[in-house]
Parts: C-alpha cells; sequence; structure tokens
C-alpha cells in the first residue's frame, strides 16, 4: 500500500455522528471491574471533567534483531535481520490495527490521547552496487491510518500541532524484496514518534515539545546510532477546565553497560525538570502526564521518581490491590491467552486532580481483530479526572 504524504493540522467532518460514542459514554455506572466500560461520558460531561488516554500504537515488529545486526557490521546479518522485521510489520498489519484503536478511542471519547510508536515505515529502491537509495514511498503512516479510521468513525480527533516528539528514526536498512532472492534491491526505514491528538472541541495551546540528553547508542557503520527520546505537551482547555497535557516514551532499549533503568530515571529528571521550566514560563496549571514509560509500577525507580514528581496515579486510585498490566502481548500479537506482566503505561495527575474513574483498553481476546490480532503489544489505559475549573 502507497499513502501519499500529507501535512495536516485540524481535520473536521460533521459532529452528528458522534450520537452512538455519546450513547455508550452516558451509559456508565460506576464498577470497581477493570472492564466495567469506558470511562468517556461523551460531550455531555460536567465541565470540571476531562477523559484523557494513553495509547502505544506498536513499531509493528521487535528491533532489537535489527539493532543488533547493526551492532554487529555484518553485512549479511542486516540484510537477514531487515528482511525478517519488514515482514514481521506487515503481518502484524497496521491497517488494521489503527482500525481496532480507532473504535477503542469512539468507546472512550477521550478528550486528549496521548499516542506512543507512531511509527512511519517507508521503503526504497536499493543499489547493492553503491548501496544508494531512490524512490522513497510510505509504506504505512500510523498517525493517517488512525486518523482516516476515526473520520471513518465519525469521530473528530486532530493532532495538535507543535507537541509531536521525534524520537528513534533509523536509516534506509536493505532487505531482500522476495523469498527466493539472492541479494537486496530494496530498503526500509522507520521514524518513531509520539503524538497528540485532541477531539475537535477541545481547545489546545502552548504546544512543546523536548528531546531528552540521557539517551542510548548503537554501534552502526563506524559510528554510533542515537535513539532519540522525548516529551509533547500542551495546555488543554475542556469546558471551564484548563490543565497541562504530557505525553512521554521513556527508552526501552538496553545496551551492554548500561542500565536502561537507570537512563528512564535521568529521563524522569529531564522531564520533571522541563515541566517546572514550562511552569515558570506559562504559568502553573493542573497536571495530566500520560505515556508509555518502561519503568513497572509500583516499585521500580524511574516510577517510583516520576510518581514523586508528579503526584498521584489514577489507576491505583481508582483500582486499589489491583496490579492493572498493560505489557506485554508478544511481538507477533497473536497470543490468545493475554501474557501482560507489567504496568508501565501510566496516567499520572497533579495532587490538584483527583481520578474518578480507570479503565484499560485491549486486553480482553474480544479486542482482538478480525485476523486474531491484539491491537498493539501494549494495553492502553483511559481515565476520567476531575479538573479544577478556571474561569
Amino acid at each position: 500500500m502507497t499513502r501519499a504524504p500529507r501535512h495536516r493540522v485540524r481535520r473536521r467532518v460533521l459532529t452528528g455522528l458522534l450520537a452512538t460514542a455519546l450513547a455508550l459514554g452516558t451509559a456508565l455506572v460506576p464498577s470497581a471491574s477493570v472492564h466495567a466500560g469506558p470511562p468517556g461520558a461523551g460531550q455531555g460531561t460536567p465541565a470540571r471533567t476531562a477523559t484523557v488516554m494513553t495509547r502505544n500504537l506498536y513499531l509493528g515488529a521487535e528491533l532489537t534483531p535489527i539493532l543488533l545486526a547493526l551492532a554487529s557490521g555484518n553485512n549479511a546479518a542486516v540484510v537477514g535481520a531487515a528482511t525478517q522485521t519488514w515482514a514481521a510489520v506487515q503481518a502484524t498489519r497496521p491497517e488494521e490495527r489503527m482500525g481496532a484503536i480507532a473504535d477503542e478511542i469512539v468507546a472512550a471519547d477521550p478528550d486528549a490521547v496521548g499516542l506512543q510508536e507512531v511509527t512511519t515505515w517507508t521503503t526504497f529502491a536499493y543499489n547493492p552496487l553503491d548501496r544508494t537509495t531512490s524512490n522513497p514511498t510510505v509504506a504505512y503512516d500510523f498517525l493517517d491510518l488512525l486518523l482516516d479510521a476515526l473520520e471513518e468513525r465519525g469521530a473528530d480527533y486532530s493532532e495538535v500541532a507543535g507537541a509531536t516528539a521525534r524520537n528513534f528514526s533509523s536509516p534506509p536498512i536493505p532487505y531482500l524484496a522476495s523469498p527466493t532472492a539472492t541479494f537486496p534491491t530494496r530498503a526500509v526505514s522507520l521514524a518513531d514518534r509520539d503524538v497528540i491528538i485532541v477531539r475537535d472541541d477541545v481547545a489546545a495551546t502552548n504546544a512543546r515539545t523536548g528531546t531528552f540528553e540521557n539517551i542510548i547508542s548503537f554501534p552502526y557503520d563506524g559510528d554510533l546510532l542515537p535513539v532519540a527520546r522525548g516529551w509533547g505537551s500542551a495546555d488543554l482547555r475542556v469546558g471551564k477546565s484548563t490543565f497541562r497535557f504530557v505525553n512521554s516514551h521513556l527508552e526501552a532499549f538496553g545496551v551492554p553497560g548500561i542500565d536502561g533503568e537507570q537512563v528512564r530515571v535521568a529521563q524522569v529528571g529531564e522531564l520533571l525538570a522541563a515541566q517546572a521550566a514550562l511552569a515558570t514560563e506559562l504559568g502553573s496549571l493542573p497536571m495530566v502526564y500520560v505515556g508509555d514509560y518502561n519503568s513497572d509500577a509500583p516499585d521500580a525507580p524511574a516510577y517510583t521518581r516520576l510518581l514523586a514528581g508528579v503526584g498521584a496515579d489514577a489507576w491505583p486510585r481508582t483500582h486499589p490491590g489491583d496490579p492493572g498490566f498493560t505489557c506485554c502481548l508478544g511481538a507477533t500479537l497473536t497470543d490468545p491467552d493475554n501474557p501482560l506482566t507489567s504496568r508501565i503505561d501510566l496516567v499520572l495527575h497533579s495532587r490538584d486532580v483527583k481520578a474518578a474513574r480507570a479503565h484499560i483498553i485491549g486486553d480482553d481476546p474480544a479486542d482482538m481483530t478480525a485476523s486474531g490480532l491484539w491491537p498493539s503489544d501494549h494495553a492502553g489505559v483511559a481515565a476520567r479526572l476531575v479538573v479544577p475549573a478556571r474561569r
């Protein structure tokens, strides 16, 4: 599938088509069950509440093999790993999965969603003689696929311009275009980003992004290939409430001699410092942090530092004693037994914000796609928050 690139900031369709999603929201009743129903209450929600969501879209394949192959400097290993990785991405059917995630968003009707691993996969013609590439073609743009699927379902969501954190990008990596090929004639690259989308009745201002200085890098072609990470934020107004919404994805990888958790601890320090600086620049607001923090709650060091700096965690506040696992469902997305064992996808908030309800999304076999795939290798979290009203 080839998709032409598009530059999109705001998208609008008829809002009357949201009636079904609104009906789902108004039917909610309180419950301690994880699967009690989505927390969104539609646009009839009282003015001082907001529903937020975090969702990792999954790159579509496990990247460790290809990163290790690049570090080895073995060209045959690189081609083999890239061939397997690209086949895995196609087998996990991004378009189908983005449709399933769009269904989740429509059901929860969040005011804002923090998305991680919002990936663009691009293929190229590759000349093995001089190792050059040409004719780039976007094969999958996860954001376009998701926004298109939302539009098809009558849901108005837009990317918050200026709040997109651009993370790891790979160079074009050669792969075998067919099982019978003996040398590569194609190459593939990925670009990963974190994106905030908001429903079109939500005003977003003061968008910002930042890049972490504490990152890891992999050896590549006599140099280093950095794994960039960062954060995005925006001030959101929902009814009479305004809050600062922060979305981030902390380090997932590790390399020999570097403790990945300590990298995450350092990144948390940078994230908190950046938000403190924004409070000085723009003024203090109630805070909501969402993201894939890759630090296992409730005890891992990066999580505990983040919680201490932010204030409160929506999940244990609304589900005491429930571990609320969100990771991970296996690289092929086909394991029906829900092997979730850790909680790393979080909705945190400052102490002046109260969590009224939280719900885990995408962790029930009923959520799998028609072809038997989980929508992502993570589950998501949606939470209804009570935010102080501001005039």
